[in-house]
Formats: C-alpha cells, sequence, structure tokens
C-alpha cells in the first residue's frame, strides 16, 4: 500500500504534464509569450520588474535544442512547472488532511487527488501551463514553500527544521527571481510559525499578520530597493570623486555585506548560535536573488527586444517598474481622480536626477528638481483612494464603473473659481468594489470555480467575460435569460459552466479546516494574499481590461481554493455518517466529487484549451514582415505587434532586415540609443534629435505653443529644439516648446529609393514635399523621435506603419500611405486625379500577400479560436481585404474584386468570424460588382447579428454595469441605423423593413433607457 501511495504523486505529474504537453501551443502566442521566449533564448532582461531566475532557467534547457524550437520547449517548461505545481499540491492538501481527518488514509489521498486535478484542469491554470510565461514557475515555488513550512511545523528534530528554513529562504530569494509578488508568501507563512513557536490565540495572529507586513515591506522596501539606493549613491561618489568604473559602488557594497555576513559568522559561532543561523538564512536569501544582477552582467546584449540596465540606479527603477508608473500609485491615501492643482504652490521641488554619461563617464545632473514635481489640491485627498488616475480616459471610464456624482466644491483653477465634484468615499469604495474586487477578481474566481460566459475580453457588457453558472436563477439579472442569448454566444467553445459545484465544494473545504486554526488561518490569508490583496497593492486602472484579461496574477488564490475543494471529502465523510460502510461512503463520496470538478471541469474546458494548431500570432507577425520592402523601417505599437516579429527576428532571424520600430518605447532613452545600431541583418538608423534632448530626466513632453501659422519645416524644427537658446519658460523650467502644428518635410523623388514606384498603376504623382497637420497640446518625446525617424531616413530606407487598427503610430502621415498587405508605406505621391479615393493601395503586392493566406477558420474546424485571434481577423485581416476590394472596384478588375470577397467570406464565415460591421462593408462591395444576392447574404446576416446583440442587451435591467450596458446599448443603435441607412441604395425593400422595426423598437428602446440610466 505504501509503495502505491508514493506512486501516486510522480503518476500525477505525468498525468497532467502529458495532458498538457498535447495542449501547448507549438509556437508563439499574443501577449508576453514571444517576449520571453527570445528573452530566454539571448538570456537579456525582459520587461520590468524582469524575471531574471526564470530566463536563466529557461536560456539553460534551451542550450540544447535548435532555434526553431525555442517557442516549443519554453511552452513545455510551463507545462512542466503547471505539472509540478499539481504534484506538489497533493501533498499539500494530503499533509494536512491527514492532520485533521484522525490519520483516515484513505480519505486523506482521494481529498489530495481532488485538489490536484481541480487545480489541473481549471480554466486560468491550465492556460498558463500552455504558454511560456513565469506564472506556472512562480506559483510551483510557492507550493514549494508553503509544503516545506508544514514539514517543518510537523517537524520535531531542531537540526531538520533548521535544514528547512535554510532550505526555505534561500528558495524565497530564488522566487524573488521569478516574480517579486511571491515574497508576499511570508504573510500566510507567519501563521503556521507563530501556532509552532507561541501557540494560536486572536493576538498572536494578529501581531503575526502585522509583523509579517513589516517583514515584507522591509524586505522589498529596505533590503532590495533601499540596497540598490546605497549603492547608487556609491557609485556616484566613487565614479565622479575617483574616477572608478560605473558599478564600483554596486560591488564594493556587495564586498562590504559579504564581508559583513562573513565576518558575522565568524564570530558568533561559539558565542552566539542563534544569530548565526539569522547571518546564514541572510546570506542564503541573498544568494537566491542574486540573479536580479543578471540584468547588469547581460547588458552588452542589445537586441530589440531586451531592457538595457547599465547602473545600479537603472536596476533599481527596472524593479520598481518606473517604466510603467507604478511608483505613482497611491495605497493608503491620495488625491482623487480631479483634484485641481494646488492655487498657490502647483509645482513643487521633486528629487534631483542624475544620469551616468558613458562618454564623459561620469554621472551628470540632468534635473535639478526644481519645480518638477506635480503639486494637487490637500482639499481633494481622500484615504485608499481607489479613483486617482488624472488621465481623461481614466476618468471616463470611472463614471461608467459607478454612478459618479460627488461632493460639490468650489475651488479657484487658473485663478478662477471653479465648480468641481469631488468624488464622495463611498463613490470611491464603489469603485473598489464594482471593478477592482468584483470585476478584476471574484469574476475570475468564479470564472474557475463557478462558470464562463465566454474567454473573450470582458469590458463590462451583458456580451462577454462574465462569470456564468449554467442557472438561471442566478444568471439571468447579470447576462439575460438563455432565449434571449445568440446561439452564437450559446455555442461558443469557452462557454463552460460547473453549476455552481466546484465552488460550493471549496467553501465546504474551507468549513473542514475551521477546527484547525493553524490550516484554517494560514489558508484563508494565503487566498486573500493572493487575491484581494493584489488588488489593494495594484490599484488597477479602469482601463486595464481594455487591453487584456489579468486572471494569471490571481492564481496563488485560486491554488488556495483547489485545496479547500479537495478538503471538502473530510466534512463530506462526515456529513455521510449513516452509510455505516466506510469503504462504501468514501467510495461514493471520492466519484461523486470527482466527477462534479475535476473530470467536469476536464470534459469542459478540454476543447478551449488545445492550443497545438493556433499559429496565429505566428503567421500574422510573418505577414507583417513579409509586406515591407527590403531594409524596412516599421512603426508599430502595442506588445501584439511587436513581440512576434521580434521573435521572428531574433530567434528564427526571419526577415531581420526590417528594423521594427516600436512607437510606445521610443519614450525611453536606452531604447532610442540601440536603433543607432546595427541590429542582426539591419543597418543603424539615423536620428539626428539631440541626447541632451532624450537622455534619461528631461522632459517627455514638450507644450504646442504657435509662433506661426504656415508649416514648420521638420529639419529646421530639429534644428530649433538641438539649440538650448530657444527654450521657453514654461511651469517654472527652462523648456522646448513645438512652434506649430502643421509640418513639412521635403524630398528628392530622384533619389533611387523611390525608383521603383509604379506611379501610373497607382494612379498617382510624386510630390516633392510632404505637408501634414499634426496637432496636440503636448507632443510626447515618442512622437519627435518618431518624425525625427522618418526626417532622417525616409530618402533611404521604406518607411512602413503596421496596420492594426490604431492610428497613433502613424504620426498624422495617413494623406502619403499605400496600403501594401497588412502594412501602409509612407511614400511622397498624391493622386492625380483629386475626386479619385485618397485612399492608395498596391492591389497588385497586396493580392500576391493574400492569396498566400493562412488565415482559414473553416466552419467544420474544431479547432479553438481564440478571442485575440477573432478580434484581429475582424479588425485587421476583414479591413485589409476591404481595402484591397475597393481598390479593384475603382481599377474596374471586377472579377478579381469578386475572387477575394468569396475568398475572405470563406475563410472567415460567420461560424467561426461573426459578421458584424467590417463584414457589411465588405458585403456592400458584393453590391457594386453586381452580385446582389451575395451581398445580401452578408449584409443582411451582419444587420441581424447587431440586431441580435440589441435585443439581448435591452431585453432585461441588468443589475451589472447598467451604465457601461447603457452605452454600448446606444453604440449597437447608432450601428444598426447605420447600416439600415447604408443598406438601401442597394436593397430598398429590406431597408424599409429593418428601419419600420427601428421606429417601433426606439419607444421601448427610450424606456429601458430610463430605467437603466443612473445619472
Amino acid at each position: 500500500m505504501k509503495k502505491i501511495e508514493n506512486f501516486i504523486s510522480p503518476f500525477l505529474f505525468v498525468l497532467v504534464f502529458l495532458i498538457y504537453a498535447v495542449s501547448v501551443s507549438k509556437t508563439i502566442a499574443f501577449w508576453d509569450s514571444s517576449e520571453f521566449i527570445a528573452s530566454n533564448y539571448h538570456l537579456q532582461a525582459t520587461h520590468p520588474p524582469g524575471a531574471p531566475f526564470y530566463t536563466l532557467l529557461c536560456n539553460l534547457v534551451l542550450l540544447f535544442f535548435p532555434s526553431t524550437w525555442a517557442a516549443f520547449i519554453s511552452n513545455l517548461i510551463s507545462a512542466f512547472f503547471g505539472a509540478l505545481t499539481v504534484m506538489y499540491v497533493y501533498k499539500i492538501v494530503k499533509h494536512i488532511s491527514l492532520k485533521i481527518s484522525e490519520n483516515k488514509n484513505t480519505v486523506s489521498i482521494l481529498s489530495a487527488v481532488v485538489s490536484s486535478l481541480t487545480l489541473a484542469f481549471s480554466d486560468t491554470f491550465w492556460t498558463a501551463s500552455t504558454e511560456a510565461e513565469v506564472y506556472t514557475l512562480s506559483v510551483f515555488l510557492l507550493m514549494f514553500l508553503f509544503y516545506l513550512m508544514l514539514l517543518w511545523h510537523s517537524e520535531k528534530d531542531q537540526s531538520k527544521e533548521l535544514k528547512i528554513v535554510f532550505l526555505m529562504v534561500f528558495l524565497l530569494g530564488i522566487s524573488l527571481g521569478v516574480h517579486l509578488i511571491n515574497l508576499s508568501i511570508v504573510v500566510p507563512l507567519s501563521i503556521i510559525y507563530v501556532h509552532k513557536k507561541y501557540g494560536l490565540q486572536w493576538k498572536s495572529l494578529l501581531l503575526a499578520l502585522g509583523v509579517s507586513v513589516v517583514l515584507f515591506l522591509s524586505l522589498y522596501l529596505i533590503g532590495i530597493q533601499g540596497f540598490l539606493k546605497i549603492a547608487y549613491w556609491l557609485d556616484m561618489k566613487l565614479v565622479n570623486s575617483l574616477s572608478w568604473p560605473v558599478n564600483s559602488g554596486l560591488f564594493l557594497l556587495i564586498l562590504i555585506f559579504l564581508g559583513i555576513l562573513f565576518s558575522g559568522l565568524y564570530f558568533t559561532k561559539k558565542k552566539y548560535p542563534p544569530i548565526q543561523k539569522y547571518i546564514v538564512a541572510l546570506l542564503l536569501f541573498s544568494v537566491g536573488a542574486s540573479s536580479y544582477l543578471i540584468p547588469l552582467v547581460r547588458n552588452h546584449v542589445e537586441s530589440s527586444i531586451s531592457n538595457q540596465i547599465y547602473t545600479s540606479n537603472d536596476l533599481l527603477k527596472y524593479i520598481q517598474a518606473k517604466q510603467f508608473g507604478v511608483q505613482d500609485t497611491p495605497l493608503l491615501k491620495g488625491k482623487i481622480c480631479n483634484a485641481p492643482l494646488d492655487k498657490d504652490f502647483p509645482f513643487v521641488d521633486g528629487e534631483p536626477i542624475y544620469d551616468y554619461n558613458a562618454v564623459s563617464k561620469k554621472y551628470e545632473l540632468v534635473d535639478d528638481g526644481k519645480w518638477s514635481k506635480v503639486n494637487y489640491a490637500h482639499e481633494f485627498d481622500m484615504f485608499f483612494p481607489r479613483m486617482y488616475s488624472q488621465k481623461s480616459s481614466s476618468i471616463a471610464l470611472y463614471s461608467s464603473w459607478v454612478a459618479i456624482k460627488g461632493e460639490k466644491l468650489m475651488y479657484p483653477v487658473l485663478g478662477k473659481e471653479k465648480t468641481i465634484f469631488k468624488p464622495t468615499f463611498s463613490e470611491n469604495l464603489e469603485f473598489f468594489k464594482n471593478y477592482q474586487v468584483e470585476w478584476l477578481y471574484l469574476r475570475y474566481l468564479y470564472w474557475n470555480f463557478i462558470g464562463k460566459q465566454n474567454e473573450i475580453k470582458g469590458t463590462g457588457t451583458v456580451f462577454n467575460g462574465n462569470w456564468q453558472s449554467g442557472i438561471t436563477f442566478f444568471d439571468a439579472d447579470r447576462i439575460g435569460a438563455q432565449e434571449d442569448i445568440p446561439e452564437r454566444y450559446k455555442q461558443d467553445k469557452s462557454n463552460d459552466v460547473y453549476y455552481f459545484l466546484p465552488f460550493i465544494f471549496g467553501l465546504i473545504g474551507l468549513w473542514s479546516l475551521r477546527k484547525q486554526g493553524v490550516y484554517f488561518f494560514s489558508t484563508l490569508i494565503f487566498f486573500l494574499t493572493f487575491g484581494i490583496g493584489i488588488i489593494i497593492y495594484v490599484n488597477p486602472l479602469p482601463e486595464s481590461i481594455l487591453i487584456r484579461e489579468r486572471d494569471y496574477i490571481f492564481m496563488g488564490s485560486f491554488i488556495i481554493f483547489s485545496i479547500w475543494i479537495g478538503l471538502s471529502l473530510l466534512s463530506l465523510n462526515e456529513w455521510a455518517s449513516k452509510i455505516k460502510s466506510e469503504k462504501l461512503r468514501v467510495s461514493i463520496l471520492a466519484i461523486v466529487v470527482f466527477i462534479m470538478s475535476p473530470l467536469q471541469l476536464l470534459a469542459k474546458n478540454w476543447d478551449n484549451h488545445q492550443r497545438t494548431g493556433d499559429t496565429f500570432a505566428y503567421d500574422l507577425a510573418k505577414k507583417y514582415l513579409d509586406s515591407c520592402p527590403k531594409e524596412a523601417i516599421l512603426i508599430t505599437n502595442g506588445d501584439n505587434f511587436t513581440f512576434p516579429l521580434w521573435y521572428l527576428q531574433e530567434v528564427e532571424h526571419y526577415r531581420s532586415d526590417v528594423r521594427v520600430v516600436n512607437y510606445d518605447l521610443l519614450n525611453l532613452s536606452y531604447y532610442i540609443d540601440k536603433l543607432k545600431n546595427k541590429n542582426f541583418s539591419s543597418d543603424p538608423l539615423k536620428i539626428s534629435f539631440s541626447y541632451e534632448n532624450y537622455r534619461e530626466g528631461n522632459p517627455k513632453l514638450y507644450p504646442l505653443k504657435i509662433d506661426t501659422k504656415e508649416h514648420v519645416d521638420l529639419a529646421s524644427l530639429f534644428q530649433f529644439l538641438n539649440d538650448e537658446n530657444t527654450k521657453i519658460t514654461w511651469n517654472g523650467k527652462k523648456q522646448h516648446y513645438i512652434p506649430g502644428d502643421v509640418f513639412q518635410i521635403k524630398i528628392d523623388t530622384t533619389q533611387s529609393i523611390f525608383s521603383n514606384i509604379d506611379k501610373k498603376r497607382l494612379n498617382t504623382q510624386f510630390t516633392n514635399q510632404i505637408t501634414w497637420k499634426f496637432s496636440k497640446d503636448f507632443y510626447q518625446l515618442n512622437d519627435l523621435i518618431g518624425m525625427n525617424l522618418i526626417l532622417e531616413n525616409i530618402q533611404e530606407r521604406p518607411i512602413c506603419f503596421l496596420v492594426n487598427g490604431n492610428r497613433e503610430h502613424y504620426l498624422g502621415f495617413q494623406n502619403y500611405l499605400v496600403h501594401t498587405g497588412f502594412v501602409e508605406q509612407l511614400l511622397p505621391l498624391e493622386r492625380i486625379d483629386k475626386e479619385m479615393n485618397p485612399k492608395i493601395v498596391n492591389t497588385l503586392e497586396s493580392n500576391l500577400l493574400f492569396q498566400k493566406n493562412s488565415f482559414v477558420f473553416e466552419n467544420d474546424s474544431d479547432i479553438f479560436i481564440k478571442s485575440e485571434n477573432r478580434e484581429y481577423a475582424q479588425t485587421i485581416i476583414r479591413r485589409n481585404d476591404y481595402f484591397l476590394v475597393q481598390a479593384l472596384v475603382e481599377e474596374n478588375n471586377i472579377e478579381e474584386a469578386e475572387k477575394v470577397l468569396d475568398r475572405s467570406f470563406k475563410n472567415l464565415p460567420d461560424g467561426k468570424i461573426p459578421y458584424k460591421q467590417y463584414a457589411f462593408a465588405l458585403g456592400k462591395l458584393y453590391y457594386k460588382i453586381g452580385q446582389k444576392e451575395k451581398g445580401n447574404e452578408v449584409c443582411l446576416k451582419s444587420l441581424n447579428n447587431i440586431w441580435e446583440e440589441l435585443e439581448w442587451i435591452t431585453s432585461f435591467n441588468s443589475s451589472t454595469n447598467p451604465i457601461i450596458n447603457v452605452k454600448h446599448a446606444v453604440k449597437l443603435k447608432e450601428m444598426y441605423e447605420q447600416m439600415i441607412v447604408q443598406l438601401e441604395p442597394f436593397n430598398p425593400e429590406r431597408a424599409l423593413e429593418e428601419k419600420q422595426k427601428a421606429i417601433e423598437f426606439n419607444a421601448y428602446f427610450t424606456k429601458w433607457h430610463i430605467r437603466n440610466w443612473p445619472y
């Protein structure tokens, strides 16, 4: 029996790993996956705050495989640690259940199997285990630490206790190099420590929590950040005063630190053995955390994707994630979102900023800190501020998640009294509840253990991303009655409902621990720390959900809930004591719980976690690169439209002649400098904007102050900006400004780069200047660097903009772009006939690219289509098809236009990629080429899809996010009415019917709007 028991945990590991291995993608996915794979391959720094130990570990594994295997192996590494986590969850549950079930071994084993497999097949964990990310290694370390703490708690031998402690502090240090949030585990572990040492009373419990929070903050703020601050201060002294090499201060401080520790070990060996133990523990923790030196050691790796860490101060900012503005996030007290500047002191002094100059080899003062810090009126401060962001996008979204009526205050703004409605504390808490707790945490918890509507990004509407139980009584108030939901939503492969069963078992499992305070409170505090605790600490903005779902950051919390689910067998076994045969009773209960939890999760989650055939991100990245001319500069924005391209170039060396430039990163000085260097086969880019203007510490915003109504020559503008004498005083500081918002670049069209352009086929002619209006109140550094790149390189290299539906990175050049495949190339061309469509499309090249189409979603295919793939198929591929067909029609190439239309709708059918506004626009082109029947099929289906959603969203009064749903319903109604107007010239009879339906609907919609609009 003992041999069989020992076999169970490795069997679970192998079983789960094989299931994950069958599920993983063979290549890259969207988001951070491709960045991590490329960083693992080259052993370079990832995005802040970094994961150096994870990168190092993966790099060691990848040494044994060819580059073409890098993505698959990186995905398998996640699967490996996911399966290992499952194995240790089994060990943890078995250990706990044996302690509280009077050594009932069979029940303990079955509880552990249920918990481990429930976790394995839960939605979030399964997803994380099938793509290259840090999270499965991170939670494995958490579970291993928790397991070791349980062993320590049970251990009687003091020498073995000590060995366990030493191993734990070493692993805690290592885990920081995977994810900094792992340091939070000291909070739940403190409960187990206090129980063993002092017993668990309310006083000791509260004391343990208080001390552990102080320990967490001390380790993070003093132990890590404080150490680097001292190193930076010491380095400045040594470099500037003694001309020592940069980072001498850091390495000298490390030597001093190690010297103190080893001296302490020597002097305490005989006299103070307890102190020696603490010194050893500190030494082991430091050795474990030393992986954070890797970004410094590897700073010579200057690929596009790597973060460059040159000094200890760079490393400090990297760990603090200053690039993302994390340091400005308030926790206990801060301003509210609409706080005005202080009437007396709108700006106050900040910290002076120094930057290391590699030429002079000195730290130089860049900003003295005078008047550099924005100072908001303290009358608008609030305790526990949840609505704090001053961004206009944030303010608009705050008022969507909660009805903000506010408290009326009068305050002088720019010398005039102004009425400001300051959000009340109760409204602040309501946002915390509605968005941060319920939408950003509890919804994810319910996804995993109650059920999920679909995996499409949930922005608050009834359509996507809601939790769903499958029981109408609980669901109807949030997502409406089942009969009102369109069939395509019901048939979505990611529509998985569990009828509350795993969730109920989880609550029962927590109840099972009620008499064992140490396990009850340690798991509960673990659950809260890595759930609500993260929400409180991160204080997420409302726009974060517009980017992507964030369920993966709460996996620590979900693991604990999975543990509780298995432990439910203990209470169920007690409650079913009327069944006298224990063997029969346990067997029945185990089968019931197993079917209702892990087996149900496996059966329902299987189809939407199979990613082996998902090559969309890989194929799309290739299309972008293939659309570029040789040696092109491709300007992109966003992770999903940059990282996959960099992966192809840096790992597979595919089209490395193209220089992919991320517009968002052009605010970072190290990234700008890297553009000046050769990157694989791409030559350096020319940049004439002075380094003194963009070095770290200088302003990144340039105000518009119009001095002229004439166009501003771009070459002259940068001469103006490079001249220190042209600065003006702005908010008490010397500042460059932009003297106009109409710009011009002079072009020599005789240059060889323009010689192969077929102007006749494009119905265009050359222009010797590009003149465009690009107006902003403040120009960001990346705007100016982007324009400078174009100015300096346009006559030597092709300039392209990636097509992704976002135009921020276009810098206003839309009138001079030629659409070619998946990019738009900037060319000095203009239409000969001004009456022609200003949208210029290279139909020959685009059609050749589209004919080699990798994006085929057959209706009868069983492959699950991820939400990002569906979104980009609609907003990118269909839009590209539209522009191509429209241009073919204008060229009177009707036969080819029909072929492209037929191919587009065959490859992207309504059953897989629902027909919406872009499909409707494409469908209208069928009418224009005389194919009325095909036009009707597409346009009427698109119209009906919008109508079904409009009927659904207005069929009930949602108590969840009513403001968001009303706003979305208004947009749907407007879209529906516009589509009717556009349909009328082609199908007047059907348009009349739809118009009459819309008129009848208006009266109902008005009443529904009034009922649901809280303002």
